[in-house]
C-alpha cells in the first residue's frame, strides 16, 4: 500500500472482512485521564498529515492529536502507522490487537475513512468525529492541448503517484486510451515537480496534497474535481477511530473536535501548512 492516504479511501471501500481474534488493551477515557497522556495513531510518510522534517514529526494531524490532547488537558504522544495492505489491517494493528511484532496499539487514531459499511466490517473499533471533506482533483497546464478535461491527456502526459486510485483510474479509462501517456511517481511531490518543470500537462491526486505539493504555484494551474466512477467515490470524509470498549474517549474527541472546527482552530491548523480546509459535510 503506498504512503500516501490517497489509497485509504480504496481499501476502506474495497476490501474484504477483517478477521475476528483476541484484542489488545485500549483505555478508555478515564485511563488516558489518569495517565497523564494519550496514545495518537498518526500515519508514517502521509505528508501534509504527518512526515518528518528534520527528522521532527510533523504534520496536520501531528497538530490535530496535540490540540486534542490539550483540552483533554493531558499530553499527547503518538504512534507512527505503517500503512498495511487494507485500512481494515490498519486498524487491527493499531486500535483493537497490536501488530504482531509488538508496539502495542493507539487510544486514538486519526485520518480514518469515515464509512458506514466500512465501520460495519470492522466491530472492534468504533468510528468518530468526521473533522475533513477529501476530494480527488486534477491540476493541469492550462497551454496544453486539449482543455482541461481527460481527452487532454490521449496526447499529453498525466503524473500520479504509483499505485494510487488515479493510478487506477487513468490506465483503465476510455478502455485505456491514456495509459501510455500515465507517467508513475513515487510520491504526488514527485509528481508535481515534474508538472513545475513541463515534464507533464497534469497531475491527479487528492486536492489537499496537490496544494501541499504546488504551493502557491497552485494558482498556474487549472484545479478541477477529479470524477473516478466506477471505481469508487471522488469524495469522502475523514474522522477517527478508538478501540470498540472505548467509546467514551472517542465521544470525549468528537465533541473536542467538533469546538476545534467551530472556533477556527482547525482552518488555522490547515492554513499554517498552506492549506485549504474543507470541514466535513455535518459543518
Amino acid at each position: 500500500m503506498p504512503k500516501s492516504e490517497v489509497l485509504l479511501v480504496v481499501a476502506a471501500l474495497l476490501a474484504g472482512p477483517s478477521v475476528l481474534c483476541a484484542v489488545a488493551s485500549a483505555r478508555p477515557l478515564d485511563d488516558v485521564v489518569s495517565a497523564g497522556a494519550v496514545r495518537i495513531g498518526v500515519y508514517r510518510d502521509n505528508p501534509p498529515f504527518s512526515f518528518r522534517r528534520d527528522g521532527k514529526l510533523v504534520g496536520v494531524d501531528v497538530d490535530i492529536g496535540r490540540a486534542l490532547a490539550e483540552r483533554l488537558k493531558v499530553e499527547p504522544t503518538y504512534m507512527e502507522i505503517t500503512a498495511g495492505e487494507t485500512v481494515d489491517d490498519d486498524l487491527r494493528n493499531a486500535v483493537w490487537k497490536g501488530h504482531y511484532l509488538g508496539g502495542g496499539v493507539a487510544d486514538v487514531v486519526l485520518g480514518v475513512p469515515y464509512d458506514r459499511a466500512f465501520a460495519q466490517r470492522n466491530p472492534n473499533a468504533a468510528f468518530f468525529a468526521p473533522y475533513l471533506r477529501q476530494e480527488f482533483a486534477l491540476a493541469h497546464s492550462p497551454s496544453a492541448a486539449g482543455g482541461t478535461g481527460l481527452e487532454a491527456f490521449r496526447s499529453e502526459k498525466i503524473g500520479v503517484e504509483l499505485g494510487s486510485l488515479p493510478d487506477f483510474f487513468l490506465t483503465s479509462t476510455l478502455q485505456g486510451a491514456l495509459r501510455a501517456n500515465v507517467v508513475h511517481f513515487q510520491t504526488v511531490r514527485e509528481a508535481a515537480k515534474a508538472l513545475l518543470a513541463g515534464q507533464v500537462a497534469g497531475v491527479m491526486a487528492t486536492r489537499i496534497q496537490l496544494e501541499d505539493a504546488l504551493g502557491e504555484r497552485l494558482k498556474d494551474f487549472a484545479v478541477s474535481a477529479a470524477t473516478m466512477q466506477p471505481l469508487g467515490r471522488s469524495t469522502w470524509q475523514i474522522g477517527i477511530a478508538v478501540k470498540e470498549d472505548s467509546r467514551d474517549l472517542g465521544y470525549a474527541a468528537e465533541d473536542i473536535l467538533a469546538a476545534l472546527i467551530a472556533d477556527g482552530t482547525m482552518a488555522a491548523i490547515f492554513r499554517s501548512y498552506g492549506l485549504t480546509y474543507r470541514p466535513p459535510e455535518s459543518f
